[in-house]
């Protein structure tokens, strides 16, 4: 006789999220992004769960939904996609999955460059400057991680010490606001 398997409550209330939203999104296409969230988060619930093969479904159908949102409206916001392309990127390394690891991870990479870019002009202790360079800054650290995995650890040490770097500017530009 096997003992019965206890679910982590926070998976069952991040699947129960998916469910709702689910159903939101179903009669209302405008609640699309709410369920692409919650999808993210039931992934990196199930990961923590160690269940990564779950992980990694949760993860692609969250980045399907936000890639079909970007295109739908080119030149719009596209840091949720850039969000879950990064956690795509770490479920595929759970899974082994390297080389998808590593070009889902410098889409997200090239994503929040741009989004950085794009912020230079704004003005000194700008939140949303501060927030894209942290962005970027997760973004290069799984970008190393996936460098390493694929062999190229002086690749994966140099993008590390460059996510390191715009961790420094952060603090800089954080301390600028107070």
């Amino acid at each position: 006789m096997h003992p019965e398997i206890v679910k982590d409550p926070s998976v069952s209330a991040s699947e129960e999220a998916v469910a709702e939203c689910r159903r939101l999104a179903e009669t209302d296409p405008s609640r699309e992004p709410d369920l692409a969230l919650a999808l993210t988060r039931l992934s990196n619930r199930l990961s923590a769960a160690l269940s990564p093969r779950k992980a990694l479904v949760a993860a692609e159908e969250a980045v399907r939904i936000n890639q079909r949102l970007a295109d739908a409206q080119p030149g719009s916001d596209d840091r949720a996609l850039a969000r879950s392309l990064n956690i795509l990127a770490l479920r595929l390394v759970e899974v082994g999955r390297r080389d998808k690891a590593l070009f889902e991870s410098e889409r997200a990479v090239s994503m929040r460059r741009m989004r950085v870019d794009a912020l230079t002009a704004a003005p000194e202790g700008d939140p949303a400057a501060a927030a894209a360079h942290t962005d970027l800054a997760d973004s290069l650290e799984t970008l190393a991680l996936c460098l390493r995995e694929t062999g190229r650890e002086q690749d994966g040490r140099d993008t590390a010490r460059e996510a390191e770097a715009v961790r420094a500017r952060v603090r800089e530009l954080r301390s600028d606001r107070l």
